[in-house]
């Protein structure tokens, strides 16, 4: 199986895009696939703090492509997985690296260290660093939550991924609150399906417990059982190709309140 790339991105930032790429990199690795997140957001790099790294950061991936630094050692190998790596963005404002050139370093770093995932974490626009992620991914994992806002910049940024050429696009679905009912006017699931263009691979729901991990650098790990774990464990599934059916091993679910979610609402 060659290696597959894939950017996880939003032209809206505050959407979840650094944290799904940090635990869904973490599900992949503890199935068995060789992974490497790397953080695409220049100057205001997050994945380091994510993952409680952020002591350990001594090399990024500009100086890998620009500066000649050996990949070995800006690589930082995660504590909860042999087999999850990360890189890290420049901490300061600068210029993003030529897309040609960060496609090479990327494509180099692939086949020298056997990876079978790359997860390229980009920022909340559709500037030059946006391009030169896209540049490297094959296949994009485009972040909305429920708000009017972030759904039609999923649905811009589907239009900026395709116009880079990547038209394996799907659509993951971020902080879903299943425990009430739809407000008057909020868009359903199938709304935002048709609304985007995308086809849909997951849905995480929210979880207050999952951004006070991250203060202290905790993934999803640390919260088994819950549906939140399910649904990155799901998504991860789906990306090896398995067929894995939407909710499968979440509990407590009101079927009544899933469905108003999922089916259409008629705006007030």
């Amino acid at each position: 199986m060659g290696v597959k790339k894939i950017i996880i991105t939003s032209c809206k930032g505050g959407v979840g895009k650094s944290t799904i790429a940090a635990n869904l990199g973490l599900r992949l690795a503890q199935n068995g696939h060789k992974t490497l997140l790397v953080d695409c957001d220049f100057g205001i790099r997050s994945l380091d703090l994510i993952l409680g790294a952020e002591d350990r950061v001594v090399f990024d991936i500009r100086d890998v492509a620009i500066r000649g630094v050996e990949f070995s050692r800006a690589v930082i190998s995660d504590n909860r997985s042999p087999l999850l790596d990360f890189c890290a963005a420049p901490a300061g404002e600068c210029q993003a690296i030529e897309p040609s050139l960060f496609r090479a370093t990327i494509n180099r770093v692939a086949e020298e260290h056997g990876y079978e995932y790359i997860l390229l974490d980009t920022p909340g626009d559709e500037g030059d660093t946006f391009t030169m992620a896209a540049s490297a991914a094959e296949s994009a994992l485009i972040i909305s939550t429920m708000l009017p806002t972030s759904i039609r910049a999923a649905e811009k940024t589907g239009v900026a991924v395709a116009e880079a050429g990547i038209t394996n696009q799907r659509l993951i679905i971020n902080c879903f609150d299943f425990t009430t009912k739809p407000p008057p006017g909020q868009a359903s699931v199938l709304e935002i399906v048709d609304k985007t263009y995308l086809q849909l691979i997951g849905i995480i729901p929210y979880d207050s417990r999952l951004p006070e991990l991250q203060l202290k650098g905790g993934l999803i790990d640390e919260l088994p059982g819950t549906n939140t774990a399910a649904a990155f464990a799901n998504i991860a599934q789906r990306l090896t190709g398995r067929n894995i059916p939407l909710f499968t091993s979440f509990r407590g679910i009101n079927r009544k309140n899933l469905m108003k979610h999922i089916l259409s609402t008629r705006p007030v």
